[in-house]
């Protein structure tokens, strides 16, 4: 993580109140938006380790098929892709001890997401809410909708329409937000949580090494290729996450 970055966790993690077992089990059953495959463990991947230990059993659901990252590949098509980033995804909740029953993938197209109020997206508010039926969830963590990726803004807008519906504690979490140099202030929210995750440093570090297609260079031939900048690498090492929690 940049420097800016780096100043501004150790200032959250200075000041935000512990997030511990008892107040996980609080949260839970814990709900993680993730908009592409690998969010997940960049921004929650010491969360989903943690609950998952505890036996709380937190679920996942995948916001788009992550089809854009390697565009004009002839070796790795779009279809193929979304193909192999289902199973990166699965492979990587596994090393979190998250089960694919507990996981669900909406599809959207990357890089094309439905606006808030759209048919798509109160498609995804029913097709969640009919996955939970048999679940009485109580939080839901997403990405910050300031964060500039329009995939990351959608799956926030996704987490607060959920939240219209659901009496969920809404928390939010941070990948690229943590470049901005006056992230708490730009954030705005007066309470944030730390989860010491130290001890879940390895098991981050396997499930990032499992999005092969975004960590390594597996496919060579796209005219756009995405790879994981290293400063984001870095998030899976930070002996704490960090969550705003929405008022």
């Amino acid at each position: 993580m940049s420097a800016v970055g780096e100043r501004a966790w150790r200032r959250l993690d200075a000041r935000a109140g512990l997030l511990g077992p008892d107040e996980l089990k609080r949260l839970s059953p814990i709900l993680v938006i993730a908009p592409h495959p690998d969010d997940e463990t960049l921004g929650c991947g010491g969360l989903l380790t943690l609950a998952s230990r505890l036996g709380l059993l937190p679920r996942v659901i995948y916001l788009t098929d992550g089809r854009a990252s390697h565009l004009g590949s002839p070796a790795w098509p779009p279809r193929r892709l979304a193909k192999e980033r289902r199973r990166e995804a699965l492979a990587a909740l596994a090393e979190l001890g998250v089960g694919r029953t507990n996981v669900l993938f909406l599809d959207w197209r990357d890089a094309a997401p439905h606006p808030r109020g759209s048919p798509g997206q109160l498609a995804a508010v029913e097709k969640v809410s009919r996955w939970l039926f048999d679940v009485s969830p109580r939080s839901i963590f997403a990405p910050w909708r300031g964060e500039e990726h329009c995939d990351h803004q959608a799956a926030a807008e996704l987490a607060i329409a959920l939240a219209e519906r659901l009496p969920l504690r809404q928390l939010d979490y941070m990948v690229w937000g943590w470049s901005l140099p006056h992230l708490e202030a730009a954030h705005g929210s007066d309470v944030c949580w730390r989860l010491p995750c130290a001890d879940a440093c390895a098991e981050r570090r396997r499930a990032l090494a499992r999005h092969r297609t975004q960590m390594t260079d597996l496919i060579s031939d796209a005219e756009e290729a995405f790879r994981i900048p290293e400063e984001l690498v870095a998030l899976t090492d930070r002996s704490s996450e960090i969550f705003f929690e929405r008022g």
